[in-house]
């Protein structure tokens, strides 16, 4: 019984939507089966232990004290409370989206031919989608099927020639556009990952049908039109400004998941095409990572990911914004995992004390997470005090650091794509190492070796450092 999708399902509701499902058993139009209440009440009482009981002989015995176990008994009752359970779930759901409550309303009148009754309906579902605040893609899909429920109506009314076709088709382009450009934006997301690849059909003709159309101003189909052209265009780097522009502009008009995507799918564009030296990104991207934390896109339950904190202080270092880094920190630090706060804030503030050329202090810092049990920590770690030690020709202690830098990648179980990064970090500062500076062709040469090289860690600070 503990592997039941029964209990599987039942385990994910909370405190208030379980007395809601108690409620829902006990109403004779969804269940008139005494038995039926009795195993969920002995379900509610178990889950939340520790150590429950769950066994179908223990059930049984509750549920019929005077009876010898049957095992089928059982299992229908199982059944019968799983069904309830499924059509709970569905009403809930539909009660919980007001729009979709209208909308089955609204079709279930128009079978009757209640037309009345209907355009009421549609008038406070029309109400209800001008006074919404989102404009995501659920919001335009109800806008289609509204149109087409009035249609219809219209038919029933025998007013074929006063229909409204032309609201029902536009409606239709801006929610299939819209959700056909995200899942073609998903694809290319996807594909770049797994190495595999997917037929995209019709989208280029959707792009042209986007553009001549002139539906740019509806953020649903803008953000996902930037996004496509971004990933399938890196070199125009335009596309990605007006992408974050619109993104920071119309976030509030998305539900948080659906936005949360989004940015991420921005992020990654940007952080790719930094990783090719687009640095003239790096302000957009900021401003991005800004408006995804300061609207709580970027937070997953009231936590702020480690590595968002540092891509956002790197960036800011990057613009020699000290003075926000600083304050960045005070507010956010306490947002960090608890496990990892302490040594992502030491190295972060080294990170700022390093900018600042104040590099005793960051050394300081540096020595406190130079020995941390968690691997990427200690590979940042690494590279910055490889840079602080060439920058400060402390060559004796490069040299070490470099050879335990070698011994660190090649013992620890990192992913491949980083390992190439951190092994290629430590080819090209060996090579920076040994240059002869007064060799103009030498440091050209390597520069057009390190821009060329990929993956390779904080790339922008060898070519600084060649430039």
């Amino acid at each position: 019984m503990i592997n039941s999708k029964l209990v599987l399902v039942l385990k994910t509701l909370d405190k208030s939507e379980l007395r809601l499902f108690k409620r829902f058993l006990l109403s004779k139009i969804f269940n008139q089966r005494a038995p039926v209440v009795s195993l969920f009440d002995y379900l509610r009482e178990e889950l939340p232990s520790s150590n429950p009981k769950l066994a179908k002989e223990i059930a049984f015995k509750k549920l019929f004290p005077d009876k010898p176990f049957k095992d089928k008994q059982i299992r229908d009752v199982m059944s019968y409370l799983f069904a309830a359970l499924e059509q709970f779930l569905t009403f809930h759901q539909m009660h919980e989206d007001r729009g979709a409550e209208l909308l089955a309303l609204c079709k279930s009148y128009r079978q009757r031919n209640l037309l009345k009754l209907f355009e009421s309906t549609s008038e406070k579902l029309v109400s209800v989608q001008q006074k919404s605040t989102y404009r995501d893609i659920e919001f335009h899909r109800t806008n289609y099927q509204l149109a087409q429920e009035q249609y219809y109506a219209g038919i029933k009314k025998a007013r074929a020639h006063a229909t409204n076709l032309q609201e029902v088709t536009q409606s239709l382009d801006i929610s299939y556009f819209a959700n056909r450009l995200r899942q073609c934006c998903t694809m290319l997301a996807h594909q770049n990952v797994y190495k595999t690849t997917y037929d995209f059909g019709m989208i280029e003709e959707i792009i042209k049908e986007v553009e001549r159309q002139q539906l740019l101003h509806i953020p649903a189909i803008n953000i996902y039109y930037y996004t496509y052209l971004a990933q399938t265009n890196p070199d125009n780097l335009d596309y990605f400004k007006e992408l974050q522009q619109s993104l920071t502009a119309n976030a509030r008009l998305f539900d948080i998941a659906e936005m949360k995507d989004m940015y991420l799918l921005a992020m990654n564009i940007a952080i790719k095409r930094l990783n090719f030296g687009a640095i003239e990104l790096i302000p957009y991207m900021l401003e991005l990572y800004k408006s995804g934390v300061e609207q709580k896109i970027l937070l997953t339950n009231g936590l702020l990911s480690r590595f968002t904190y540092k891509n956002m202080i790197a960036l800011a270092l990057g613009l020699e914004q000290y003075d926000w880094v600083a304050q960045f920190m005070q507010q956010y630090t306490p947002l960090l995992e608890q496990d990892f706060r302490e040594e992502t804030y030491h190295y972060n503030l080294a990170k700022l004390h390093y900018a600042k050329k104040e590099y005793g202090d960051a050394l300081q810092l540096l020595f406190l997470n130079s020995s941390s049990d968690d691997v990427y920590i200690n590979l940042d770690t690494k590279i910055l005090l490889s840079r602080i030690y060439y920058e400060q020709r402390e060559l004796d202690a490069l040299e070490a650091l470099v050879d335990s830098f070698k011994t660190f990648i090649r013992r620890k179980q990192i992913i491949s794509y980083h390992r190439i990064s951190y092994q290629n970090f430590i080819t090209c500062l060996n090579k920076l190492t040994v240059l002869n500076p007064y060799d103009k062709q030498a440091r050209a040469d390597l520069l057009k070796e390190v821009e060329a090289l990929q993956p390779l860690a904080d790339k922008f600070w060898f070519v600084e450092q060649l430039a």
